[in-house]
């Protein structure tokens, strides 16, 4: 089986992943356990692209907006669109990302990091290393959320609880 063959029979799991955090980013403010980062807070805001494949082709729907603004994605949700792309906030402490996360290769764009202030005196290549140990601590507060995710997806509470919970969720944005 070939890498695309690969990407497209587990795209699945990251549609999944993408409504599961904008469920529990509404649902319980959205705020995990990062492990050694301390609480990672998270939330879908700004963009939400979502799609439908059926007889007539793919048909994608785009929304962008505040919170509250997302009203239309979540109507899309119940007229079975899947989440293909969020804009995704993440905070650990004082540091702040947002990025666009897409669903089937979990390609980041449009990252935007905490600001990193260097001074004149300092070592030039110090910002670049700085910036990339940034950019390590967003990956890993993503790798916690993914793992959080993934441990409920394969474990009996995700089919007795967290499904039902999620459904309601998506009557409920009606």
């Amino acid at each position: 089986m070939n890498v695309l063959e690969q990407a497209k029979k587990t795209e699945f799991l990251g549609r999944e992943f993408l409504l599961w955090l904008w469920f529990r980013s509404e649902a319980e403010g959205g705020v995990i356990d990062g492990g050694e980062l301390g609480a990672v807070e998270f939330a879908i805001e700004g963009k939400v692209v979502l799609q439908s494949e059926g007889n007539e082709g793919v048909e994608t729907v785009t929304c962008s907006g505040e919170r509250p603004a997302l009203r239309e994605a979540r109507y899309a949700l119940t007229r079975q669109k899947q989440v293909v792309q969020a804009m995704i906030k993440l905070a650990a402490g004082d540091e702040r990302w947002t990025f666009l996360l897409d669903s089937c290769w979990f390609n980041i764009k449009g990252y935007k990091g905490p600001k990193v202030v260097m001074d004149r005196n300092d070592d030039p290549d110090g910002l670049f290393f700085e910036k990339i140990l940034l950019l390590e601590r967003c990956a890993k507060a993503l790798d916690a959320l993914f793992e959080r995710f993934v441990l409920l997806r394969i474990s009996p509470e995700w089919e007795t609880v967290e499904r039902p919970a999620l459904a309601a969720w998506i009557e409920a944005g009606a």
